[in-house]
């Protein structure tokens, strides 16, 4: 019940602050004209949308995350790890559908449309950030049933947990202030990262079973995505094969969403038919 007082208190706090993001400001300073120079914008109907490429990608990427978290619900078995693991998916699935909605589909309307400079956010992308740090907890509390017993799997649930309450708080006081650095992408990595580096721990020591071989295979693939994501960022690519509109637009984000479509065939194949509880036999048997 204090969790859910806690929660609701942060989402209240939030809510009242959000008015605030409108003084973040895109960097550097961005005009409307200058938003659709430096990537697609398309009038539809007397609305302007962005990155056809990103939308087919991003709410693509978003039904296949939801497609699959159904499927670890549908064949839960009375397994606690593939319930949360489910879980964890289909809040991955609603973030990348508002983060689409936010960064590709209507970036334009909701940024620049009226505005002399364009905002840096919106409550679309702080709603992102939130339902992926609290989807990389319920992973790790799937983990947690799944591959350990007692006392490390109560740590791991706690620190699940912690983790995303503190990260609430952080993006709570970043929406009130307002801070573009505690919304960034960088701090709900560092955030996010720890949770997939104990899992590859906890993972890598059991490598000969094949549930704890997917798993941590799982978690490496997840990391090379994100490699690839900040590589072809700082390559500068994007605008290298956009110049200035007379190529075509292909951003570090859908380079993001390719890899994680992949992983999630990936984990479709691999984990989907292994994932299940870690209970005593299977503790003896190891």
């Amino acid at each position: 019940m204090n969790m859910r007082r806690l929660t609701l208190a942060l989402s209240a706090l939030a809510l009242a602050g959000c008015g605030r993001l409108d003084e973040l400001t895109y960097e550097p300073p961005t005009t409307p004209a200058q938003w659709c120079e430096q990537r697609p914008c398309i009038d539809v109907g007397g609305t302007v949308i962005n990155e056809p490429i990103g939308i087919v990608l991003v709410f693509g990427l978003a039904l296949m995350w939801i497609g699959a978290g159904v499927y670890f619900l549908m064949s839960r078995r009375g397994q606690r790890s593939r319930v949360w693991f489910g879980v964890a998916l289909v809040l991955g699935g609603i973030g990348a559908g508002l983060a689409g909605t936010s960064y590709q589909l209507f970036s334009y309307v909701l940024k620049c449309e009226g505005r002399d400079l364009c905002v840096l956010t919106n409550g679309y992308e702080v709603a992102y950030s939130v339902t992926q740090a609290w989807s990389v907890s319920a992973m790790v509390v799937a983990v947690a049933y799944a591959c350990t017993l007692g006392r490390a799997r109560t740590g791991l649930i706690v620190y699940a947990v912690i983790n995303a309450v503190v990260y609430c708080v952080v993006t709570a006081i970043g929406v009130m202030a307002p801070s573009a650095t505690l919304l960034s992408f960088s701090v709900l990595m560092l955030f996010a990262l720890p949770g997939v580096l104990i899992v590859i721990a906890i993972t890598a020591r059991r490598l000969g079973q094949p549930k704890e071989r997917a798993i941590f295979t799982a978690a490496i693939l997840l990391l090379l995505v994100q490699v690839a994501y900040y590589a072809y960022w700082a390559s500068g690519l994007t605008q290298t094969l956009w110049d200035d509109g007379n190529g075509f637009y292909f951003s570090e984000n859908d380079v993001l969403h390719i890899g994680f479509i992949l992983w999630l065939a990936y984990l479709l194949w691999r984990v989907g038919p292994t994932l299940a509880d870690r209970d005593d036999v299977t503790r003896d048997a190891g």
